[in-house]
């Protein structure tokens, strides 16, 4: 059963104003009221907030949950307008499937959606999925790595798939250096294996002439 954060017949307000990472992941408040999402969507979209009208282009919504994913996680609330006013959305039943349906068959590896659905006294409903990422990096369905800077995402640069490989791979042998190794000691098949699996991501095959295996080594 998907958790649920958001409890609409609740009141628990925190002591000061922190973060929304903080606040939201704290093991003090392990379940938020209606009236906390809204003041965190009263303070607009920052690095672990993401606004949404409605669910239109499930490429774009598929990027931006594997940029919070990447980036420590987050919300992204559905019905709410630039302007910050809730607008609703007409069929949120049908916003959590398509929002399942992406994070199991858009995404890799598959993310758990924890998904909420709240009404407002007005009629108005509002869609909250709460992205968690436990196996970074992610990447989209064409091999796309994001993480989400401030309000923006935008594709990971090689330096920071690095680091989320490194912060996120236990310490293997792969991850020693082979002291006194040279070029002639690679197995260019199994290195240019490895490497198309980043196509669409960190290496694209179209750019690379020759298969330059000390280029590859020292870039990647």
């Amino acid at each position: 059963m998907a958790r649920r954060r958001f409890r609409s017949n609740q009141r628990h307000e925190p002591v000061t104003e922190r973060s929304f990472q903080e606040y939201l992941h704290s093991t003090g408040a392990p379940q938020t009221s209606r009236t906390e999402l809204m003041r965190m969507v009263r303070g607009g979209e920052d690095t672990y907030l993401e606004l949404k009208v409605k669910l239109s282009n499930s490429e774009r919504i598929a990027q931006g949950i594997v940029a919070l994913a990447n980036t420590g996680g987050g919300v992204i609330v559905f019905g709410v307008n630039d302007q910050l006013r809730v607008e609703g959305v007409d069929h949120p039943e049908e916003v959590q499937d398509e929002l399942v349906r992406i994070c199991h068959e858009e995404i890799a590896p598959p993310l758990i959606p924890f998904i909420d659905r709240l009404a407002f006294d007005n009629g108005r409903r509002i869609v909250a999925l709460d992205v968690q990422g436990k196996q970074q990096p992610y990447r989209t369905r064409d091999g796309r790595f994001f993480v989400r800077i401030g309000a923006d995402k935008r594709e990971a640069t090689d330096d920071e798939l690095s680091a989320l490989l490194d912060d996120t791979k236990p310490f293997e042998y792969e991850s020693l250096a082979a002291i006194g190794a040279k070029i002639e000691d690679i197995d260019e098949a199994h290195l240019w294996s490895f490497m198309r699996g980043f196509s669409g991501g960190a290496f694209d095959e179209t750019t690379v002439k020759g298969y330059p295996t000390a280029e590859i080594l020292e870039r990647y």
